[in-house]
């Protein structure tokens, strides 16, 4: 039976609309999120935190310690409210909380933060965890007096978010691989380029920057290229 001119013209209206739906749900990756690398899957990290034998770094990160016993030494900023973007197990959550912060850890792994709360009431500290996707967690406005973005290179696709969420006179911490490193981890578009943290903080005032080759908390092993930022938001 044919089909009459109404009724073809209804059916490809609606393989226009499947059409398009499609097609958003292809492209739509929030603009902050790059493709690739696993960011988002919580069933991955969960596997990489319920390892036996950890490939990463467990203890904190050296950046991050120097950069708080700077502050500290400096009377740059005294302990206030702290958020630690991809927490993980709490390494580096748990050692902000040891200097007397008010941390925050998020993580898109339960596993993880199972391990951090864990570790957390083992060395009778508070930790405020978050399981959460971090490009859709809500990070305030002028809320954090420090914001450690420590090897979560795609936190620069929610940049302005971040430096939005900081207090004035708060600081940034961020360590990540650079754009000459080959060994795996983040997607190779968010590598941190020659320069780039300088420039995306250029109205911050930079207090420390690193770039060389270094062992990465997430690289065991042979050096690799390394970045590391601590800035303080021009304010008070």
């Amino acid at each position: 039976m044919r089909k009459s001119a109404l009724e073809r013209a209804a059916a490809a209206a609606l393989l226009l609309a499947v059409a398009v739906v499609a097609g958003l749900a292809i492209a739509w990756r929030s603009p902050s999120q790059p493709q690739g690398g696993g960011v988002s899957d919580p069933e991955k990290w969960d596997k990489v935190f319920s390892t036996a034998k950890p490939r990463y770094r467990t203890e904190p990160n050296d950046f991050l310690a120097r950069s708080l016993r700077r502050l500290a030494d400096e009377k740059w900023l005294a302990p206030g409210t702290a958020v630690d973007l991809a927490a993980g197990d709490g390494r580096n959550a748990l050692l902000l909380a040891a200097g007397g912060w008010k941390t925050t850890a998020v993580d898109i792994s339960k596993v993880g933060l199972d391990k951090a709360r864990a570790s957390a009431a083992a060395k009778s500290l508070t930790l405020d965890c978050r399981e959460a996707d971090l490009y859709a967690f809500d990070y305030g406005t002028a809320q954090w007096d420090l914001l450690s973005v420590i090897y979560f290179n795609p936190a620069l696709s929610i940049v302005d978010r971040l430096k939005a969420a900081v207090k004035q006179g708060g600081v940034i911490v961020i360590e990540g691989q650079g754009s000459e490193h080959d060994g795996g981890g983040p997607p190779k578009e968010t590598l941190f380029k020659p320069g780039e943290l300088l420039q995306t903080f250029a109205d911050w005032r930079v207090l420390a920057y690193e770039d060389g080759r270094f062992e990465s908390d997430w690289n065991l092993g042979p050096k690799t290229h390394v970045v590391r930022l601590l800035a303080r938001k021009l304010g008070k």
